[in-house]
């Protein structure tokens, strides 16, 4: 494989991106489990920038990572960043602490065993989203829903002219992370 130097950048710029909500987040909010789903993705484009830098050996580990960041990691942000809105900034996990594992664990194990997870999850994580914008008037919903809805749109093979769809992809993930980070450090 050559080098593709503009999809390592984009990869780049994703996992900084995840870094630095990871990083926030956590600061602000001091729960690990807020935080999981940002970090899965950011090893997941982390493992990018190693691949289409020119590290052929990394290609099972990156597509693996994106796998699971996509069938997890990303529901995972959207469901809890749900939650917490819900309830006004009071429930920072979706079950009691301690059990939130299980239901991470749970979720990988599904990702391994059918193919069609990440399909069933991101549809109901953003009609989730879309509740919750209604109920709640939060433009960050609307726009982290806006940006994944584009990223599926865009998909991660081809070209749009002489753009690799994976760059606009990743950037469009960017979109959703940001925006994501932006809304739970907004709730109290």
């Amino acid at each position: 494989m050559t080098k593709q130097i503009s999809t390592a950048v984009s990869d780049l710029v994703l996992s900084l991106t995840c870094l630095l909500a990871s990083y926030d987040v956590f600061v602000k909010k001091e729960n690990v489990f807020l935080i999981y789903g940002f970090i899965l993705m950011g090893l997941a484009s982390f493992a990018g920038v190693a691949r289409f830098g020119g590290c052929e050996s990394v290609k099972d580990l990156h597509r693996s990572l994106s796998v699971h960041a996509g069938a997890v990691g990303m529901p995972w942000a959207l469901l809890l960043f749900a939650s917490i809105q819900l309830n006004q900034g009071a429930k920072l996990s979706l079950v009691s602490p301690g059990w939130d594992i299980f239901v991470i664990l749970g979720m990988h194990v599904c990702t391994t065993q059918y193919e069609n997870t990440r399909q069933m999850l991101i549809p109901a994580t953003l009609l989730g989203l879309t509740y919750s914008a209604i109920i709640n008037s939060n433009q960050n919903y609307l726009i982290a829903c806006g940006c994944l809805l584009l990223s599926g749109l865009i998909g991660v093979t081809g070209k749009i002219g002489p753009l690799y769809r994976v760059d606009l992809f990743h950037y469009a993930l960017c979109g959703v992370v940001y925006t994501l980070r932006s809304g739970i450090l907004s709730i109290v």
